[in-house]
């Protein structure tokens, strides 16, 4: 984990998204990657189908994309509980 403690300020209203998966993490070189995570839902046009929509991209440095990998990796570890590792709720990310 990066700083056990971390003040978190959000000066503006940032919207939850809700992905099904990642379709692709991409090396923009200089150390950065972008991650593309989609949403599968019911295709608009043709029924009965699905299909795949992209919600959101990210990019972040390899050590970013690092501690990101290991915190998930500890919250499926922990599964139901959703604490964080200093005992917090809500299970944030340090």
């Amino acid at each position: 984990m990066t700083d056990p403690i971390m003040d978190l300020v959000e000066t503006a209203i940032i919207p939850d998204v809700f992905i099904s998966g990642m379709a692709d993490m991409e090396n923009l070189g200089d150390g950065n990657f972008r991650c593309t995570f989609y949403s599968r839902q019911r295709a608009i046009y043709e029924r009965g189908k699905f299909e795949h929509v992209i919600v959101c991209r990210l990019v972040m440095s390899a050590g970013a994309a690092h501690a990101m990998l290991k915190q998930i990796a500890h919250a499926v570890e922990r599964g139901s509980d959703n604490t964080d590792s200093t005992g917090f709720p809500g299970g944030a990310l340090q």
